[in-house]
């Protein structure tokens, strides 16, 4: 009987605990049917390289959600093309090259002894020359347009290294002075010279020192040697100047976060600086022991400078929404390959000569070409505003400024020494092989201004 009651009490003890477990494992089902949430496939979600999405509980489920979007490709191209409006350093004028006076104290715009002091005469064109007045020793260019094309690749598509080949060019411009007497012979005008050899009109001997080429002069009894006669003509100088280059760059990003970027610059510059200077003055010979004569006598002074140069820089960039602000700056390092060609001549009527190679400061001591190789470093830098127009379109307005450290420049290279008979071959005896000198002088160049542009991204 004991045995019995015993077995029958652990009977109901694990009847009333099963009961107790079923009840909470029912209790647990119905709270759990009312607070979980609905099963999201896409939380479950893997890529096999082979099968494609799949969820983790197995195929039957894949009907029933659609796989996440991939992300958009990344723009691995981008091209741009900018307007420039730049400004560059004038044009030196080492030397006086027009100039005039009143005839009786400064003969025909003479700038100094033996014969004048100067002080009466005015430098119209060119460098000052005391004790003259005037001069100005800048011929300044109006602005220059031109276009600059930019095209890269990127490697990655983080974007850490790039490729970039780019090249601008400005159009060619020029600049000058002219001037033109009268019929009469006035004003006096003429190209001021320091003459270097001796010389011999009629019986009177021209010495060494201040002299002058007049191609505009009246008839007036205060004429030295009393010669008389009106001669009348004219003189137009033309400076010109191109500059263009091209380059190639690697990108390597330094730093990047959601708003700033930082990249170095490594690649190679070519630079491209041409310029000429051209007078041009002709003579005509209007009354008395000149009429019937008429001549041309021109220069032509002519420069190039070709940069070949490795460049290290740095380009960041900073970005809030659709507006950005980029930076970059670099400089190159390499050679400067410097040419100068100098040519003249003249042609006459009634001259003793009717052509040669004689202008005025090109003279057969001075003409041909000369070249030679230097270092120069050519730094830059650049800023622009940007604006996203679409998400692969950006407009961008900013500045550049470029300098070049070591270039000739044609009018630098003007002696105005000159054997001043030579010119028309009016007194010459001999050809004169040391003056003028063979100059090889330079100097540095910059350019600087505004840039206008779009950027695609494709």
């Amino acid at each position: 009987m004991i045995i019995g009651w015993k077995l029958r009490t652990r009977l109901g003890v694990f009847g009333l605990t099963g009961g107790l477990i079923i009840g909470a494992s029912f209790a647990a089902g119905e709270v759990n049917a009312q607070t979980a949430p609905s099963f999201d496939p896409k939380r479950f979600v893997f890529e096999d390289p082979l099968l494609g999405y799949a969820p983790k509980q197995g195929r039957a489920l894949v009907d029933q959600w659609q796989p996440p979007e991939r992300a958009k490709p990344v723009s691995h191209f981008y091209a741009g093309a900018e307007y420039l409006l730049w400004w560059v350093k004038g044009a030196p004028l080492s030397v006086p090259l027009v100039s005039t006076g009143p005839i009786a104290t400064t003969h025909h715009g003479l700038l100094g002894p033996p014969a004048e002091d100067g002080a009466d005469s005015t430098v119209l064109y060119g460098a000052p020359h005391s004790p003259a007045q005037g001069g100005n020793d800048t011929q300044n260019f109006p602005g220059f347009s031109g276009t600059r094309l930019t095209l890269g690749y990127r490697v990655d598509d983080p974007g850490r290294l790039a490729f970039e080949a780019s090249g601008f060019v400005l159009q060619s411009q020029s600049a000058g002075y002219s001037a033109r007497g009268g019929s009469d012979g006035n004003p006096v005008l003429g190209i001021p010279v320091h003459n270097s050899v001796s010389y011999s009109i009629g019986s009177m001997i021209i010495f060494p020192g201040e002299d002058s080429l007049p191609f505009s002069l009246p008839s007036d009894p205060a004429r030295a040697r009393g010669n008389d006669g009106v001669l009348t003509g004219g003189i137009d100088i033309t400076n010109k100047l191109q500059l263009w280059g091209i380059g190639a760059t690697s990108v390597v990003n330094l730093y990047r976060t959601s708003n700033w970027e930082v990249s170095g610059l490594v690649g190679f510059r070519y630079l491209d600086l041409a310029e000429s200077f051209h007078l041009v003055v002709n003579i005509e010979g209007v009354s008395g022991m000149y009429a019937g004569q008429s001549g041309v006598a021109q220069d032509l002074f002519e420069t190039r400078n070709q940069f070949y140069g490795v460049m290290l820089g740095l380009r960041g960039r900073y970005a809030w929404g659709r507006v950005s602000l980029a930076l970059s700056g670099g400089a190159a390092v390499g050679v400067s390959h410097e040419t100068i060609d100098v040519s003249g001549g003249f042609t006459a009527v009634n001259f003793r000569t009717s052509s040669g190679p004689e202008g005025v400061f090109a003279q057969p001591a001075n003409e041909g070409r000369t070249s030679r190789n230097h270092f120069a470093v050519v730094p830059e830098a650049t800023a622009k505003l940007g604006y996203d127009l679409t998400p692969w379109l950006t407009v961008s307005i900013g500045y550049d400024i470029l300098y070049y450290s070591n270039v000739v420049r044609p009018t630098d290279q003007i002696d105005r020494n000159i054997p001043k008979g030579q010119t028309f071959l009016q007194a010459a005896t001999t050809i004169s092989t040391t003056s003028p000198s063979r100059l090889f002088n330079t100097t540095d160049f910059y350019a600087q201004g505004l840039n206008v542009g779009l950027t695609a991204r494709f």
